[in-house]
This record gives C-alpha cells, structure tokens and sequence, in this order.
C-alpha cells in the first residue's frame, strides 16, 4: 500500500509542478484569466501532495511499529 500512496503523491507533485509552469506562462503572454485557473489547480494539487505526504509518512510510521505475523 505504501508504493500506492507514494505513487498517488508524485502524481500530485507532477501535477503542481506542471500547473505552476503553465500559469507563469500564460502570464508571461498576458492571459491573466488562464494563469488563475492553473494557479487555483496549482494551489488544490499542492494541498493533495501535503496531505498524501502525511498519509504515506503516517502509514509507515503505523507499519514499522506494528509487529510482524
């Protein structure tokens, strides 16, 4: 499960990181109402990777500390 969460929290940084790029494009060629799309994208994907970060850290943490069967 583990490799599942990192999976779904590189996603999320590809997904930023992406978002980001394309809005500081569109504002570099003046189409402010584009760039604020991607930036809100930006902004909601940047939470999702804070939050899978702490899922993935969370559940390892839980994983390590549990004895084995």
């Amino acid at each position: 499960m583990s490799k599942f969460f990192r999976i779904l929290e590189i996603v999320w940084l590809i997904t930023a990181l992406g978002c980001a790029g394309i809005s500081v494009y569109f504002l570099i060629t003046k189409d402010n109402d584009s760039a604020l799309y991607f930036v809100f994208i930006f902004i909601i994907a940047s939470i999702m990777f804070l939050l899978r970060r702490y899922q993935r850290k969370n559940q390892d943490r839980l994983n390590n500390n549990e004895p084995r069967k």
